[in-house]
Formats: C-alpha cells, structure tokens, sequence
C-alpha cells in the first residue's frame, strides 16, 4: 500500500450538483493536475485521472462532481471529489506503528486513548484485501492505496499526487 494524505467522507447520498470550488486570485491559477492541492481534506480528481481508475477496476470512490472555477468564473470541466468510501477498522498494527494518541486530560473525554496521529503507519495485509483505496477508522485523514492505483495513476501520465510506501505485515 502507499500513502496519500487527505481524507473523505462516508457515502453521499444527498450530492448537491451546482457544488463549486474557485481559485480566488491569478496566482492561484494555473495548469490544473489531474489531483488539485487545495485547503479541503478530501481529493478532488480530473475525468482522465477517473477514467484511468475506473479502467484498472479501481473502485471503492463515489464520485461527486465538482465544478472548478477560475478566478474569472471560468470553468475547468471534469472534476468530481473522489470520496473514498472503505473506510478499514482494524488495519492500522499497533504494535508497529509509530502514532500518539489522545491524552487523559484531553478536552473531549471520547478520544482520550484513540490514535491522534500517526508518524510511520504499518498496515495488517488481511484487513486490507480486495481493495485498492482505504481510509483508516483510526486515523480517517489520510488513506492508502495499491500498487495497481500508483500504477493507473503513473500510466496514465496523471498529476498532483506524490506516493510513499508504507510497510504492509
């Protein structure tokens, strides 16, 4: 598996179509990559990025379109966020993660002991199988994906991500 910071959501069942997500000024314009950086949590992915995935038999993402704005108003057709919808208990090892957790004195009394971040993950292969994209219940910001993701993602000359490997017992 290999790592990609930003999260998602569960599945969408009310998407609002006319969403919308601008660049505010000149400078924040440009090319677009097929993976937009923006402030948001979640990936927001190109119809070639989409594609490549979908051909690969990449599933486990429910595509809620998106229109990306220019800061003139112009529109940059083909966006969708790609809301990553396995959402994986379990698959963080603990033992051989290195992660923090919630202080006892911390503010909101259910988190206190839960995973709060985590440094280097190590992933247990059996909760992972069959899929090609997670997110972890412990720690939902960042997810994972496949070598055969990287792969589509690469061949398809796609932009915007950059994957690590993360260790898989």
């Amino acid at each position: 598996m290999r790592r990609i910071c930003g999260g998602g959501t569960p599945l969408v069942a009310d998407w609002n179509e006319a969403a919308w997500i601008k660049a505010s000024t000149p400078e924040d314009d440009g090319d677009p990559d097929d993976a937009l950086q923006t402030y948001l949590h979640f990936p927001i992915y190109s119809l070639r990025l989409r594609r490549a995935l979908e051909n690969a038999g990449i599933g486990g993402i429910q595509w809620l379109p998106l229109h990306v704005l220019r800061p003139d108003g112009k529109e940059i057709p083909g966006y969708s966020i790609a809301n990553i919808v396995n959402l994986v208990e379990g698959a963080l090892d603990l033992e051989h993660s290195d992660y923090d957790v919630y202080p006892p004195d911390y503010f909101l009394p259910e988190r206190v002991g839960k995973v709060r971040g985590i440094r280097i993950p190590v992933l247990q292969a059996e909760k992972l199988k069959g899929l090609e994209v997670v997110r972890l219940m412990e720690a939902r910001a960042a997810f994972y994906v496949s070598e055969r993701f990287k792969e589509a993602f690469e061949m398809a000359g796609c932009t915007g991500h950059s994957f690590y490997a993360v260790g898989v017992i």
